[in-house]
């Protein structure tokens, strides 16, 4: 709605710094260490695991070849080896931006997923299909509730090197 009232930002800054105040969980917290009755961990996670998250912004009108390629990823996801946990969330007020936050038994898992070819198929359609995207993932050895997308974010911001995108897109 309010994506053509206002220019496109032209830096990873620009979007990550934009209003997601309306940030819209649209698939709850599921996965082997969540309660689903109460969406919160069944138990505390004690032992090495790794947190990821990931934000893009995609572009308008590559919705039914971006919903395609996110279709075969959220398949394979859900039954990959290894996630813990996962969550996803859109803000309509920051140009659509696309959140994901999950939990991995370790980085050989979350390389597994990043590798399946799902994921792949989709990585080689990134810059055709987003303004911008970043990613970041941390180790964790206690996990007493489940991280918050707020948490994310300040992990984003804190792991963005200054300057220009190295996603480049020339849509910029």
């Amino acid at each position: 709605m309010a994506d053509n009232a206002r220019p496109v930002p032209t830096t990873l800054q620009g979007f990550a710094s934009g209003d997601e105040s309306d940030l819209n969980v649209v698939a709850p917290w599921a996965g082997p260490v969540v309660d689903e009755a109460t969406g919160a961990l069944r138990e505390p996670l004690r032992g090495r695991h790794l947190i990821a998250t990931s934000v893009g912004w995609p572009k308008p009108g590559h919705e039914p070849r971006a919903i395609a390629l996110n279709e075969a990823i959220l398949k394979d996801l859900y039954v990959r080896p290894g996630l813990l946990a996962v969550t996803l969330a859109i803000s309509e007020k920051n140009f659509n931006s696309t959140r994901s936050l999950s939990i991995w038994t370790d980085e050989e898992a979350l390389n597994g997923f990043l590798m399946s070819e799902a994921h792949l198929a989709a990585a080689r359609h990134v810059r055709e299909l987003m303004f911008d995207w970043e990613g970041a993932n941390w180790e964790s050895t206690e996990t007493l509730v489940l991280p918050t997308f707020d948490d994310a974010k300040a992990r984003l911001d804190a792991a963005r090197k200054p300057g220009p995108s190295e996603f480049e897109s020339p849509d910029h």
